[in-house]
């Protein structure tokens, strides 16, 4: 499958989320990136996106011709959906490659909804730290034109593509496990070494990439 329709004028909206185990990225995603009207797809390795997510009950599937049938049903029409695709064991690199295929072939860049696709975990598939690989290396750099915005949640961002962080336009920064891991991405986005060391779990710092010397420091409630 491949995408239709390229319209230069969409904006990039894709976002990297970048913390400690136990950061609050998952939340973050739910609370701060979906909202009750998006069509949603989730490549869900560990049920971290069962039941409701903005008020929506996500639908989820283990086998992928009924991922994909779902998702293909829900991008005919202009309603807010909700679809993830669990694994009954460790997802593999394949498994990934294939989700972000899906999401690809999605793209539509006249559809009157973006596709927003969480890519969880996704250092866990990523073969480089280098140019961003696959499909979904080519989702980082050419989605948007096709209304694919993907949210990428990892834990450190040494263990990624440079194409993933620098190519999301919003950068969630949570708490960081060593100090090496801040310093890493004070240079990558400009927030200061000593307002990441700062942070307290669930506390976070938004960077809006379109605002080069703008963050926002916030803690994530529920």
């Amino acid at each position: 499958m491949q995408p239709i329709n390229p319209n230069n004028s969409l904006a990039n909206n894709h976002v990297s989320l970048i913390s400690t185990s136990g950061g609050g990225k998952t939340s973050a995603v739910k609370k701060l990136f979906i909202k009750p009207t998006d069509q949603a797809v989730f490549f869900d390795p560990y049920g971290d996106y069962e039941g409701r997510i903005a008020g929506r009950m996500v639908r989820s599937y283990e086998k992928w011709g009924d991922f994909t049938r779902a998702v293909l049903a829900g991008r005919k029409t202009n309603q807010g959906f909700k679809i993830a695709k669990t694994f009954r064991g460790e997802p593999t690199h394949d498994d990934f490659e294939r989700f972000a295929q899906i999401v690809w072939g999605c793209g539509n860049g006249n559809h009157a909804k973006p596709l927003k696709a969480v890519f969880e975990e996704c250092a866990q598939f990523a073969d480089t730290s280098g140019k961003a690989k696959g499909t979904h290396g080519s989702i980082m750099r050419v989605g948007r034109k096709f209304g694919i915005h993907a949210i990428n949640p990892f834990q450190r961002g040494q263990e990624v593509p440079k194409t993933i962080l620098g190519n999301s336009r919003y950068k969630w920064v949570g708490i960081q496990a060593r100090e090496n891991d801040a310093k890493y991405l004070a240079a990558e986005t400009g927030i200061p070494l000593t307002e990441i060391l700062s942070l307290k779990k669930l506390e976070y710092f938004l960077k809006d990439g379109d605002t080069m010397n703008c963050h926002t420091k916030d803690k994530l409630r529920f």
